[in-house]
């Protein structure tokens, strides 16, 4: 998650220079560990392409500065554009962010916060630029005001995992490599017991291979939450064709079908195995966190089948 807050006026041009070249560094050896989306929260950043990191240094000139390395501009481009943004209505379903707010005091100055909150309810890193003492530090403390599931408002303070370069985030190593392997473990019981954990959905064989990416995130119990759901659903789906609004009206899922151009541009990224039966395009998504399940509801057997569940897939928007 991106700590917009660290987006910060620097006192010189050569220092604008440094810092961004070590953000790209320190993604780049993300990436290395599986570590592979940055997310930016849409309410924390207009234009990234035009804040002013020194006095009339903006990102797009140092984009066009010969002076910089043209693999690390490449890399930055990449980064920016080739990763969604964090969306108000995804965040709402992931538990205890859509009744809390987050703040952090610098400098003596309190802030709303965005990246640095999402980061610690998915308990996830926050990646800063280095524009001051304290995004240097691997961990962030934060202040955390939330309601509570009897709706009894309490405050803490928490702390947030945080690199700005390749040496930092090297300090999370340990840290992740233990996550990974704990998830690593789950995903593969997940699927070796999908038919007793969610005995009304079925599951295209695309999804054994996905479980095994799924499994080096931290995203795994909200898989399983919304399978659950979905599954509790679809025990009660018997007669009539299936509606997905009816789906959103009674349970905390959001699902929603895919654009037409959507479908017309990138259709077949969503065409997945339906057992016993030709490849079908699997529309209907449901958003949480970072990830989306595609699924395909057969109207004639009543039969729910789960084809896709990963990061979100490209929409027309996008290209």
């Amino acid at each position: 998650m991106f700590n917009e807050l660290s987006v910060q006026e620097l006192d010189s041009k050569e220092a604008v220079i440094k810092t961004l070249e070590n953000f790209v560094r320190g993604i780049i050896r993300a990436k290395e560990y599986n570590v592979t989306e940055l997310r930016l929260h849409e309410r924390s950043l207009d234009n990234l392409y035009r804040i002013n990191l020194y006095d009339n240094y903006r990102i797009d000139y140092w984009l066009k500065d010969s002076g910089v390395s043209d693999d690390i501009k490449d890399r930055f481009r990449e980064i920016v554009t080739s990763n969604p943004l964090i969306k108000e209505d995804e965040m709402e379903s992931v538990g205890l962010y859509n009744r809390s707010e987050f703040f952090k005091d610098l400098n003596g100055v309190i802030t709303k916060v965005y990246g640095l909150g999402a980061a610690y309810i998915c308990d996830t890193l926050s990646v800063s630029l280095y524009t001051h003492r304290e995004w240097e530090k691997t961990e962030i403390q934060i202040s955390h005001y939330y309601l509570d599931s009897e709706g009894e408002a309490s405050t803490e303070e928490v702390l947030t995992k945080n690199f700005f370069n390749s040496d930092t985030f090297d300090y999370h190593i340990g840290w992740l490599n233990s996550i990974q392997q704990n998830s690593l473990s789950a995903s593969y019981e997940l699927w070796n017991r999908r038919v007793e954990f969610f005995p009304n959905l079925i599951f295209c064989q695309e999804i054994e291979r996905q479980l095994e990416k799924i499994g080096v995130s931290k995203m795994l119990f909200q898989i399983i939450e919304r399978l659950r759901t979905l599954d509790n659903y679809a025990r009660n789906w018997v007669e009539g064709d299936f509606n997905y609004e009816d789906v959103n009206n009674r349970t905390n899922l959001r699902v929603s079908p895919e654009s037409h151009i959507t479908l017309q541009k990138f259709g077949s990224s969503r065409k997945f195995s339906v057992p016993n039966r030709s490849k079908e395009i699997f529309s209907l998504h449901i958003k949480t966190g970072e990830l989306r399940f595609h699924f395909y509801p057969d109207n004639y057997e009543h039969k729910i089948y789960i084809g896709y569940i990963g990061t979100h897939l490209r929409i027309a928007s996008e290209d």
